[in-house]
Order: C-alpha cells, then structure tokens, then sequence
C-alpha cells in the first residue's frame, strides 16, 4: 500500500511541477494524447492477435525499447535539451495533437502522429542528441510502431523483383516434391494441378510473409541474448530460408487437400488455425538452430 502512494503522489508531484511552464504543459498534453493512441495501437494488436497475426512481435519490439531505455533512465534525466532543440520537439507534439481528430481513423496516421508527439518528448526534453546517444530504443520502438510493415515489405519486394518470381518458384518447388511422393503434380507458372484439380499459389501463400517475420522474430531475438552482429546476420538468413523451405509442405498439403478431401480440409489448412501450426513447428525446429548458433563457441587457434 505504501508503494501505490508513493507512486500515486509521485505521479500527481511530476503532474504539478509539468503544468507550471509552457514547456510542461505541453509534454503533459503530448503524453496524455499519446496515451490515447498507445491504447488504440493495443485494442488494434489484440485484435489482429486474436485472428492468428504475428503483430504480437511489434509489441515485443517496443517493450524492448522501452525496457532498454528504462534501464538507462538516469543517465537519460541528465540530458538537457538545447533551445532549438526544444522549440522541434514542441511543434512536433503541436502538430500530433492537431492533427489527431482529423487524422485518427487510419492505422498508419495514428501511428504517424505517436511518433511525431513521443519524438518530440524526447527531442524536447532531452534534445535531438538523445537519438544519436540510444540508437536500439529508437529502432525498437520504430520498428514495432511502424504500421503494416509486412504490406510495405510486399511492395518493395514486388517493385524489385520480377512479376511473381516467388509464387512462380513455391508453384515448381511444390510440384517436385508432390512427385517425390508419386502424385502426377504439374506446375504452370503458379498453378500446381494434379489430376482431379489445382491451386493457384498467391501472394499470401509464398511463404513472403512468413519468412520476414522470421527475420525480424531473430532480430528482436538476437538483441535480447546480446549476440553478435555476424551471428544475428546469419541467424536472419537461416530463418528466411527455413520459412521458404517449411512452406513447400504447406503447399503440397493445401494442393492435396482441395483435390483429394474437400473444401472444409483446404479451408481449415488454408486459415488460421492450419498456418498456426506449420509456425509452430517452424518455431520449435528454428528454436534448436538459434540455441546451437547462439551457445557455440569460436573454435580458437592453436600455435604452433
């Protein structure tokens, strides 16, 4: 009980002094509409969690960030802002808090305006230095507020590469191994037919998105066991292969299913609950590989 006062008093003590200059004032009303957004990003992050998303690793992400920043709070409280600096950080978190009401309906805009108002905390009360001096809280937090990277992601990687080269190579990927087990399967660009049927392999089923969640579960990953630069790297490219690789049995599966047993087995393997579990045992056979990479030792050279 004695804890929650203190903490109480000491809220309603920081509240006091803030809305006693123009500079408090706005910070404490750049937090309280930040409050706001933080709590439409989670209502957003539990509802794409409850349909099978791998958002979750977005917040992963930003408690990260913030956990790497609450471990060095004190040494933040020493920075000072500049007067410039200062003057940045107010019209940011002006502007977030304008445009807000105009602004809130989309996703991206009401992540677009958290950033302008929490930056602008930040640059205001501790100047643009802060970024510079605490690069990973910045990324982390950046990254896990960034909206619809997997879209973004898709666009890039469309605009890069030849019209659907990924499709085109799961389609041949998955007839060749749906031969290995003696099923007629023949693939024409990303059409995998079998006698009584065929699939088209889209977009969502190239294993894209998959194996970019896999690359950015193994960042978060790698910085929280502090690994190495060259190991999270090769990590990262181990886990996009091995989604690539996992997803080729998936397409066999979903091939056979809307062939051989019905329209409810392609549904149930093709929703949410059949991708769960090919993650799960994408997870549990990647999990061995990062606990291997990360426990090896570097051989060390004899002299002779």
């Amino acid at each position: 009980m004695k804890r929650n006062k203190q903490s109480k008093q000491t809220i309603l003590n920081l509240v006091s002094e803030g809305t006693r200059t123009g500079h408090g004032r706005i910070v404490l009303c750049g937090v309280l509409v930040g409050l706001c957004c933080f709590v439409l990003w989670l209502g957003r992050l539990l509802l794409a969690a409850s349909k099978g998303s791998a958002i979750a690793l977005m917040a992963i992400a930003v408690g990260l960030g913030l956990w790497e920043l609450w471990k060095q709070r004190h040494q933040v409280q020493k920075l000072i802002a500049p007067p410039e600096d200062r003057l940045l950080g107010h019209v940011l978190i002006l502007s977030g808090v304008t445009l807000l009401p105009f602004l809130a309906a989309e996703n991206w805009s009401r992540s677009v305006i958290f950033w302008a108002i929490m930056f602008g905390i930040a640059c205001s009360c501790w100047g643009v230095s802060f970024f510079r001096l605490y690069p990973l809280p910045t990324f982390l937090i950046t990254l896990g507020l960034f909206p619809h990277p997997n879209k973004v992601a898709g666009v890039v990687w469309r605009l890069l590469t030849p019209p659907d080269v990924l499709e085109r190579l799961m389609a041949w990927s998955g007839s060749l191994a749906l031969r290995g087990i003696g099923q007629p399967a023949i693939a024409t660009d990303t059409v995998v037919s079998l006698p009584g049927g065929a699939v088209t392999v889209a977009w969502g089923c190239n294993g894209f998105n998959m194996a970019l969640e896999m690359a950015a579960a193994t960042l978060l990953l790698g910085l929280f066991l502090k690994l190495s630069r060259s190991k999270i790297i090769l990590l990262m490219a181990i886990a996009i292969v091995l989604a690539l690789i996992f997803n080729v049995p998936r397409i066999m599966l979903l091939t056979m299913a809307s062939v051989y047993w019905g329209q409810e087995s392609f549904e149930f393997w093709h929703g949410s609950w059949g991708g769960q579990i090919f993650s799960m045992i994408l997870f549990t056979v990647y999990y061995y590989i990062v606990m291997g990479v990360a426990n090896r030792k570097p051989k060390r050279s004899q002299v002779q």
